[in-house]
């Protein structure tokens, strides 16, 4: 229903990548962010209709009644090797995806094991020397300091609980995901509290800050959830509007984006150059900054978020991976669900310490969530068009004609496919190669910042 459609795309949207903006509008200022948070946000809902407007015009799919995955629509309209090239990053955004909603869950946990065994986790370590070991550390991201490569008691809880998750299918996952939805809408609420109780501080986050760095990699990150699209129609309700529930759930990520953002960063001192997250700040509040109830919140929804929100995104990724992967042909459905399980957990063991979780921020924002989600809709609409005007001689079929008659918009993006009007056909692709080209320079600027420092 539209309940479980909000909490699967905003489960994806308000995942790990919100722990880290506040240090972007504390380094960066309130306004860059916020405009590209806005111009996202824009690009986000053209590439979605787009992208329903592709699926719609698939052979017998005007009504969804076909299992078209995101993989399908580049085997449909590119050619074989950009196809696979397609589906190979496709595969890459989700597994960067899914590495980093592992490592911030089992990092929080780690902490809450600590406070409960004298502020110390234990863990197996096996580089630079292999033992097992019990460590302290209250200034890092983990208990276990930066420079290591440690199993801990937190990844191996966060394991236990979303493996199983992530053989199900998506449709399964509806009641975890409502779940996760309430708990994360009341715990960033507990933290706007938190910030107002902390005390905010405007200098700390200027209108314009001392660097853009990583600003756009990390908010592209958060904009992961178009390439989910696909997946989510093969299974949602035939009632449920899918554009309205995208623009509902990115009005609702612009508000939470922004105030954490900005409120978050007036509350803490600088911490940006440092390897800490938000969470991992809201785990550091000390007596002298607060009274105990107002640290014992912050612990609590600290908690409650990273096990509501990355636990539940966890075996979202996982069932794309292993859906994607079934229907290219690539594996069977056992091998499919071995590597989209259990591959993320092995490459989050290697990056959990330091700057692990930021690095994959960074590089999944800007080599892959970018052009899976914001550049390759507008690429699939143009060849979709492009094919329309191929067949613009040829006698209407039947089913273009009924594909006609349901597009009631016939301004959108599904009508500009579904009709001959020459209106609407140069609207949207005008608004395809806008978009194309704005997401393309946003990607290119993150990407030199990211490598030029």
């Amino acid at each position: 229903g539209v309940l479980g459609s909000v909490a699967v795309l905003l489960n994806n949207i308000l995942g790990p990548g919100i722990a880290n903006f506040s240090g972007v509008y504390q380094e960066s200022g309130w306004l860059p962010p916020t405009l590209t948070v806005l111009l996202c946000v824009a690009s986000s809902v053209a590439s979605g209709d787009m992208l329903l407007a592709v699926m719609r015009a698939y052979p017998g799919n005007n009504s969804f009644m076909l299992r078209v995955e995101y993989g399908t629509l580049c085997r449909q309209y590119f050619g074989p090797r950009v196809a696979i090239f397609c589906q190979g990053l496709f595969q890459l955004a989700m597994l960067c995806a899914n590495i980093s909603n592992i490592i911030q869950t089992a990092q929080v946990l780690d902490y809450f094991v600590a406070s409960l065994n004298h502020e110390k986790s234990c863990a197996l370590m096996f580089y630079p020397h292999f033992e097992g070991f019990c460590h302290r550390s209250s200034t890092d991201v983990t208990p276990f300091g930066t420079g290591k490569i440690v199993l801990s008691i937190g990844m191996g809880i966060v394991a236990l609980l979303s493996i199983p998750l992530g053989y199900w299918n998506l449709d399964d996952n509806i009641i975890v995901q409502n779940v996760a939805l309430m708990v994360i809408i009341l715990s960033i609420i507990a933290w706007l509290g938190i910030f107002g109780v902390l005390g905010l501080e405007g200098e700390r986050v200027p209108a314009i800050g001392s660097s853009l760095h990583n600003m756009g990699g990390t908010i592209l990150f958060n904009f992961m959830f178009i390439s989910t699209i696909p997946s989510w129609i093969c299974e949602k309700k035939p009632t449920v509007r899918p554009l309205v529930v995208i623009i509902f759930t990115l009005a609702l990520a612009i508000a939470g984006y922004v105030s954490v953002g900005i409120l978050g960063g007036m509350a803490f001192e600088p911490y940006f150059s440092s390897d800490n997250t938000l969470l991992s700040e809201l785990n550091h509040i000390t007596a002298q900054d607060a009274s105990r109830s107002v640290r014992m919140t912050a612990v609590v929804s600290v908690q409650a978020y990273a096990i509501s929100a990355n636990l539940a995104s966890i075996p979202i990724f996982s069932i794309l991976m292993r859906y994607n992967l079934i229907d290219s042909g690539v594996m069977g459905p056992k091998a499919a669900g071995a590597v989209s399980v259990l591959v993320p957990f092995g490459v989050s063991v290697i990056l959990y310490t330091g700057q692990g979780f930021k690095d994959i921020v960074d590089f999944s924002g800007t080599f892959t969530s970018a052009f899976v989600n914001l550049m390759v809709p507008s690429l699939l609409f143009l060849a979709a068009l492009r094919e329309k005007e191929k067949r613009a001689s040829e006698p209407l079929e039947p089913e273009d004609v009924r594909n006609a008659l349901q597009v009631r918009r016939m301004w959108s993006a599904s009508g500009s496919l579904a009709t001959s009007s020459a209106g609407p056909q140069r609207l949207w692709r005008c608004i395809a190669w806008v978009n194309l080209l704005l997401m393309l320079l946003l990607t290119t600027v993150s990407i030199v910042d990211q490598y030029s420092s």
